[in-house]
C-alpha cells in the first residue's frame, strides 16, 4: 500500500471508518454509524386506548386466575363475558379451564353476572402443542382442588359470543386475550364485520429482542392463529418477556399477601406455591413471573405500562425448531422492506404500581 500503513488501515476499521480503494491506495472515509437502526421497530404511545368494555379470552391458568380477580375487581372495567380457549391444560384438559373459568367468577363473587362461554378447544389446524402443567398443576390452579359451582356454561359458543358482543357495540370491546389466539382468529375468519367493530386486542405474547425469534408459549398454542390475528390490522397491544420481569412477585410480596387474610389473598398463595418453586428453581427467577396479570394491569391503569415500542411481527409457521416464534421487524442484512409496526409491545413496566394494584385487589375479597 502507498501512503498508508497497515496500523493506520487497522485503526480506522477499529474506529468504524469507511474505507475505499483509489488507485492501488487506500483511503480512509468518514465515520460510519456503529449501530445500525432495525428496521419496523420505533418507541411509540400504544395506539389502543381508553380500553372499558372487555371479554377475558382465557386458559385458567394460576396466571390467569389472579388477572381474572384483578379485572373482575376493577370498576373502570365491564366484563362483557369470559370465553375459554385452547392453551395451558392442552386438549385433555380443556374441560378443566372451563370449569376453572366457573370456578373463578364464582370467587370474584359475580356468578350470575359475568357469563362464561366453552370455546374452540383445539387450535384450528388440531396440531398438537406442549401442556403447561408442569407450571399449572393437575387442575390448573396450583395446589387448589376445584370445586364445582352453581353457575353453569353458556349454550351459545365463545366464537358467536363474540360476534354478538362486539358487533352490537362496535368500536367499544376489548378482547384481553390471556391464551391461544384461536377463539378470536375463528371470530374473524367467519365475520369480517367483527374484525371491523373490534376496538382491540391486549395480548399475552412473548419475549422481545432486536432482532429475534422467540417462543411465546401463547403463540405456540396455535401459531396459525396469531398469524390470522397479527395480520388483521386490529389494534394490538402485547406485552414481552422483558415487561414481565417487572410483573416479578418475591417471597416479601407473598408474605405481606398472607397478613391480609381474605380469601382471595388465601387463594393466590396457594394457587401460586407450584408457579413459584418452579420460576425460582428452574427459570432463575426472583419469584413468580406474572405476565397475565401485568397485562390486565395495562388495562386497568395504563400508566403501569412505561416504555412501547411500535414492532412489526411476523409469525413462523413452518420450521422443525421454529414453528410458533415470533420474528420482530428485520435484520440489518437482507435489505427486504418492512412494513408498520402492527403490535405496539410494553417492554417496560412500573413494577411498584402493578405490585399495588396486585395488592388492592387481594385486600378486596
Amino acid at each position: 500500500m502507498s501512503g498508508i500503513s497497515r496500523r493506520q488501515v487497522i485503526r480506522g476499521a477499529l474506529l468504524g471508518g469507511a474505507a475505499m480503494m483509489v488507485g492501488d491506495g487506500l483511503v480512509l472515509g468518514q465515520a460510519v454509524p456503529a449501530i445500525i437502526p432495525p428496521k419496523g421497530i420505533e418507541e411509540t404511545q400504544p395506539k389502543l386506548q381508553g380500553i372499558r368494555r372487555v371479554i377475558v379470552d382465557t386458559d385458567p391458568g394460576n396466571d390467569d386466575a389472579l388477572a381474572l380477580l384483578m379485572v373482575m375487581a376493577a370498576p373502570q372495567l365491564v366484563v362483557e363475558a369470559v370465553t375459554v380457549c385452547p392453551g395451558n391444560m392442552g386438549q385433555e384438559g380443556y374441560d378443566q379451564q372451563v370449569r376453572n373459568a366457573l370456578f373463578m367468577v364464582d370467587l370474584a363473587g359475580k356468578s350470575g353476572q359475568v357469563k362464561v362461554y366453552r370455546g374452540m378447544a383445539k387450535p384450528i389446524l388440531n396440531r398438537p402443542y406442549p401442556v403447561a402443567t408442569f407450571i399449572h398443576g393437575k387442575y390448573g390452579l396450583g395446589d387448589v382442588q376445584v370445586p364445582e359451582v352453581k353457575q353453569k356454561v353458556e349454550a351459545e359458543h365463545a366464537v358467536d359470543a363474540m360476534r354478538r358482543i362486539v358487533n352490537g357495540a362496535p368500536g367499544e370491546v376489548t378482547i384481553l386475550a390471556l391464551g391461544g389466539l384461536t377463539n378470536v382468529a375463528m371470530a374473524m375468519l367467519r365475520d369480517p364485520e367483527f374484525t371491523r367493530n373490534l376496538k382491540g386486542i391486549l395480548f399475552v405474547g412473548g419475549k422481545y429482542a432486536i432482532p429475534t425469534m422467540a417462543a411465546s408459549y401463547n403463540v405456540l398454542v396455535d401459531p396459525e392463529a396469531a398469524h390470522v390475528v397479527m395480520t388483521s390490522g386490529v389494534k394490538i397491544t402485547m406485552t414481552a418477556d422483558s415487561s414481565g420481569r417487572d410483573s416479578i412477585l418475591v417471597d416479601a410480596d407473598y408474605d405481606h399477601a398472607a397478613t391480609f387474610h381474605t380469601k382471595w389473598s388465601r387463594f393466590f398463595i396457594e394457587s401460586n406455591n407450584l408457579r413459584r418453586q418452579y420460576e425460582t428453581k428452574y427459570r432463575g427467577a426472583a419469584g413468580s413471573v406474572n405476565a397475565d396479570p401485568l397485562a390486565l394491569a395495562l388495562a386497568i391503569d395504563p400508566s403501569i405500562g412505561q416504555k412501547f415500542m411500535s414492532v412489526y411481527v411476523r409469525v413462523e409457521l413452518e420450521g422443525e425448531y421454529t414453528r410458533g416464534q415470533l420474528v420482530y421487524g428485520d435484520d440489518i442484512y437482507s435489505g427486504h422492506p418492512v412494513p408498520p409496526g402492527n403490535v405496539d409491545m410494553c417492554v417496560a413496566a412500573d413494577a411498584a404500581k402493578f405490585k399495588e394494584l396486585v395488592f388492592g385487589t387481594l385486600k378486596k375479597g
